[in-house]
């Protein structure tokens, strides 16, 4: 099994600027009803997953992390993947300054292919 992993993130105010095409399609209540939501469940189960990706596990994992991310903290996805008790210590990470958050919108193909590569072996990890 092979594991890539995308979060997307919803805010009320997007209805009304980016998205507000899909208002009238019930964005904006939707996007309502999950900011008041209070009783979120953990998103990630880092036992789960360092059992999954550890030795012996069932899965691969790979991601590309982009350094000048605008949305996405550099640090934060370095703090997951790094080091002998970070949840996806085993995930390998593709680090590019190459692309910003909307890598996969600009050359998808290219950096899915590197990923899914990498996660199977078959593209080497970049140092």
């Amino acid at each position: 099994m092979c594991l890539l992993c995308i979060t997307i993130q919803i805010f009320p105010w997007m209805a009304d600027g980016d998205y507000a095409e899909l208002s009238g399609l019930g964005m904006k209540a939707l996007a309502n009803i999950l900011a008041r939501k209070k009783d979120w469940t953990p998103l990630y189960d880092e036992i789960a997953m360092k059992l999954a990706l550890g030795p012996g596990g069932t899965s691969k994992a790979a991601a590309a992390v982009y350094y000048d991310d605008m949305y996405v903290d550099f640090d934060a996805c370095t703090k997951v993947t790094k080091g002998s008790e970070a949840p996806l210590r085993n995930c390998k990470v593709y680090i590019t300054n190459e692309y910003q958050h909307s890598g996969l919108r600009d050359d998808g193909a290219t950096i899915f292919s590197k990923i899914l590569g990498m996660a199977k072996g078959t593209v080497r990890t970049p140092s």
